[in-house]
């Protein structure tokens, strides 16, 4: 028998496995640079997992596009780089930073105690 889990969206049971609940199409796991096959920074294999493809035809479409767009597809890697969190509970690299600068503002002044 195979191992069962339920939907968050509609509550219907599916394989662990499934990347989509069979009935209502939600993903069940965000997008996440974590996968097995990563080279570079990961973009292209968590691409690849997310859409069910092939790591190395991602890789392959993501070089042709790179020429025939004179270097803007290197934009588009940098911003899905920033915007996709390293594993599926993490946070994106942009978000990081984004939240240490609001602590830098967010910083409680120091209290020193003076003594008389």
């Amino acid at each position: 028998m195979d191992a069962m889990k339920r939907c968050t969206a509609c509550a219907e049971e599916m394989r662990t496995e499934a990347l989509k609940c069979p009935h209502c199409g939600t993903r069940t796991e965000p997008l996440h640079r974590g996968v097995e096959g990563r080279t570079l920074f990961g973009v292209c294999a968590a691409l690849a997992h997310y859409l069910g493809l092939d790591p190395a035809l991602v890789r392959v479409g993501f070089l042709v596009s790179l020429v025939l767009s004179f270097g803007t597809t290197m934009l588009v890697y940098l911003l899905l780089w920033a915007f996709t969190p390293s594993s599926a509970l993490g946070k994106a690299p942009m978000q990081r930073t984004v939240d240490w600068l609001g602590s830098i503002g967010n910083a409680e002044e120091s209290r020193v105690e003076t003594r008389v």
